[in-house]
């Protein structure tokens, strides 16, 4: 039996511990791979997009990308568990020498600021894990749906994310790399309201193109080949205010092509009121109009979409545009080149080539835009370029580590080693998190 002395002395060490941890900055973070489910027939039971409207899902699943016997999904979600055990450590004392000892690798400072940096991930599994289930997508559709049997609604991976209210997402994603791509890693953006404004402000002659082509929104993602980068963003402004594509000409809406009232796909503080979908059937003026000139920007989702937190998000920024989440991605796509080259340095000090960092990917991108949190949505390498698959399942660690490490740096920022020889350095700077207040908590509120 313990001696009543060594008792007082667990229990009082207990609480000090305890008490030190409590007061220790603490932050949530959501680690998503990407996909996991199986784009199968019929889509009208195995889809995702689930509107209530049509009460139907309003696209295929979308299962990744694949190349020989390499898919997207098992490859993020091996990458996803490894950057989820690295943050882990940060959780407890011990584990938090050992995360000291990888924050040494990328800095000279002798200590570094105590954070937790609490992990969740979106899945641990794919699709295949379950192959007789009737509903292969249920644990990895993006949006909310019907359960299939009972009707209730069941909450999509977005719900999921926005029910951890996290300070953090970092979205996991890989993309095949076309001709003469040298393969490399980008991040997936989408602008905040007052671009997508100037592209209806364009389509309704009310600004020159040229307003848009000079600004560094530009390089739009391309989704119909016959149609300029200025069409395709045009088009995607019409499916972020009115939930259908344009025609080409950008002028009205093609009413055969609906991609859904999105925020109300979601379980969030958000989505519109109980009798949204009686509005949206009445037509007419307001936010659920056809038209440009009919359309306002109405009730909780477009106040928020308009409001100065999700401009930070989403615009301007210390990367000159893409606001905090540009920054968050680019930043931990640098943290990447700089650790892999740190980590697999030969003996005599030369580093590994690592595919560079690429154009960002620019559209009306679901994630960054029905989360409240700061979005790193990385395409962290191309499925068809040898190494960066190598990199991603031979390195797997390092590249893990190199994340982790500047999940931490975005929370508390670090002072980083600049060897002379080291192309790509990252900036080492914290987001200003205080100016967002309670907005990561508040995406569920009432």
């Amino acid at each position: 039996m313990h001696s009543p002395l060594n008792r007082k002395l667990y229990i009082l060490f207990s609480f000090f511990l305890s008490t030190h941890l409590f007061s220790v900055p603490t932050y949530q973070i959501v680690v998503d791979p990407g996909h996991g489910g199986v784009a199968k027939e019929p889509v009208g039971v195995h889809g995702d997009k689930y509107d209530s409207l049509t009460q139907t899902f309003l696209e295929k699943y979308k299962q990744g990308t694949e190349s020989g016997s390499l898919t997207e999904r098992e490859v993020v979600l091996k990458l996803a568990q490894e950057v989820h055990s690295v943050l882990k450590l940060t959780e407890t004392e011990e584990g938090w020498v050992q995360f000291s000892r990888h924050l040494k690798n990328f800095s000279n400072e002798k200590s570094f600021p105590r954070v937790v940096l609490k992990s969740v991930l979106t899945r641990n599994s794919n699709y295949e894990n379950d192959p007789s289930s009737e509903d292969p997508n249920a644990a990895y559709r993006l949006y909310d749906f019907p359960d299939p049997k009972t009707g209730v609604r069941r909450k999509g991976r977005l719900s999921f994310i926005n029910e951890q209210k996290p300070h953090l997402v970092l979205s996991l994603h890989l993309n095949p790399a076309g001709k003469g791509q040298k393969g490399g890693m980008a991040a997936v953006l989408t602008p905040g309201y007052k671009t997508f404004h100037l592209l209806k402000s364009i389509s309704e002659d009310k600004k020159k193109p040229k307003s848009f082509l000079s600004s560094p929104w530009s390089d739009w993602m391309v989704f119909v080949a016959n149609w300029s980068k200025l069409e395709n963003a045009v088009a995607d402004a019409w499916i972020y205010f009115h939930g259908y594509w344009s025609d080409k000409s950008g002028k009205k809406a093609d009413l055969d092509k609906f991609e859904g009232y999105r925020q109300n796909m979601v379980t969030w503080k958000y989505a519109d009121d109980k009798n949204w979908e009686n509005k949206a059937k009445a037509g007419g003026k307001g936010p659920y109009s056809k038209t440009h000139s009919g359309f306002s920007a109405e009730g909780a989702f477009w106040e928020r979409e308009k409001g100065k937190k999700e401009t930070w998000r989403r615009e301007g920024g210390r990367e000159g545009f893409g606001g905090d989440n540009y920054y968050a991605s680019r930043e931990l796509m640098r943290f990447v080149q700089f650790g892999l080259r740190e980590q697999l340095k030969d003996k005599n000090g030369n580093y590994p080539e690592v595919g560079p960092i690429q154009k960002p990917y620019i559209s009306t991108y679901s994630l960054p835009t029905y989360t409240n949190a700061i979005c790193a949505f990385l395409e962290i390498g191309y499925i068809n370029r040898s190494r960066d698959m190598k990199y991603l399942t031979e390195n797997r660690k390092e590249v893990a580590i190199s994340l982790a490490v500047g999940i931490y740096s975005l929370f508390s920022g670090m002072e980083m080693r600049k060897p002379k020889k080291m192309p790509v350095v990252p900036k080492g700077k914290k987001i200003n998190w205080e100016r967002y207040e309670n907005y990561f908590s508040e995406v569920t509120s009432p």
